[in-house]
């Protein structure tokens, strides 16, 4: 007899536990506000910092200054260490411990996806056996005459037919676990995303979040953060009529405004098709100097819709952020005031909440 296949891994799913030149930023302001003493131990020690980098002839570059910065403290005292964790907020999200969580979601939705196809290969060999079974007991029942070889012949089909369904429900079974399993993981992925895959930059989500966690620095430290918003007006978008034209527009800000940004610049998308800047250590002055280097860089861009240039028309709004107001505040003042700037009326638009 013919038999079909049987793996017994199905029974269950398999469970896995930024290049335009811009200015140089020396006018925007460093960390202040801080007591005198905590300055005076950071001051100290990011001299030693350097002074080891050069006694070991390495260059000093932000991640090399970095790494020394991190090897040094471990040799300092707790209460120090604590200090200056906190001055610095390391504490805040690593990166690398977030890539690395995801890339561990990612790899275990792959091992989710093998254990589907497996299984997805089990079925169709199965299918090609249960065919075969089917067309060799028609060929008996057409061969027999005698009514009870036929009988016996529909019995035996009708037995492998119940294996069969027996094989097809736990093959099925392991598969819907399996997709259940790879659909949670994609959600957490999601839900974790701090990326803008259309547009190349970061997310609302994660902006909204740097926004926070700076809104409160501002209040405890003092310093300065500065929001940009830049969005094309609505007249010229809508006379674009393809959509693949307008997000092609669309990606070509992103990278200008990616371009012309620092390092610690945080350039999202906020919204339809409307950019933000989170500018760290920037007070009003300096952001408003920035928006006037973007607002020329824009308008000395030339865009094309198809063969014909397009005539831009940009809004940038421009506010520091205030500790007595929320960030949804500020940001509803930005978004109001950007239709009164764009070409014929002013660069950019500066507002104070």
């Amino acid at each position: 007899m013919v038999t079909l296949d049987e793996d017994k891994s199905t029974k269950t799913a398999t469970k896995q536990p930024s290049i335009a030149p811009v200015a140089t930023p020396a006018a925007r302001p460093s960390v202040a506000a801080t007591p005198d003493s905590e300055n005076v131990d950071l001051n100290k020690f990011s001299s030693a910092v350097l002074k080891q980098l050069l006694a070991e002839n390495i260059q000093p570059t932000p991640d090399n200054f970095d790494i020394y910065f991190r090897k040094l403290l471990e040799g300092k005292p707790a209460n120090f260490q604590k200090k200056v964790l906190e001055l610095l907020d390391f504490s805040k999200e690593d990166k690398l411990d977030r890539q690395a969580m995801i890339e561990k979601d990612i790899k275990t939705g792959f091992a989710q996806i093998r254990s589907m196809m497996q299984v997805i290969i089990l079925i169709y060999k199965n299918l090609s056996i249960m065919n075969g079974i089917a067309k060799n007991r028609l060929k008996e029942m057409s061969t027999s005459a005698n009514p009870l070889t036929i009988q016996g012949s529909i019995k035996i089909f009708g037995l492998e037919l119940e294996k069969f369904n027996v094989l097809m429900e736990r093959h099925i079974s392991a598969i819907k676990t399996s997709y259940e399993e790879v659909d949670k993981i994609f959600k957490n992925v999601e839900d974790n995303s701090i990326y803008d895959s259309k547009f190349e930059v970061y997310n609302k989500k994660y902006l909204l979040k740097i926004l926070h966690d700076e809104f409160n620095d501002v209040k405890r430290y003092k310093y300065n953060v500065s929001i940009m918003l830049i969005r094309v007006k609505d007249v010229v978008l809508n006379n674009i009529p393809s959509l693949k034209d307008k997000n092609g527009i669309l990606r070509n800000i992103a990278k200008i405004l990616l371009k012309t940004s620092r390092r610690s610049d945080i350039v999202a998308h906020y919204g339809d098709g409307c950019f933000a800047m989170a500018m760290k250590h920037t007070d009003l002055e300096s952001a408003k100097k920035a928006a006037q280097r973007v607002a020329e860089l824009l308008y000395q861009t030339t865009f094309f819709m198809g063969e014909d240039e397009l005539d831009m028309n940009i809004e940038i709004a421009v506010g520091a952020i205030n500790p007595d107001s929320s960030i949804e505040e500020i940001l509803s003042a930005l978004l109001d005031a950007l239709p009164r700037s764009g070409k014929g009326i002013k660069l950019f638009e500066s507002v104070e909440v």
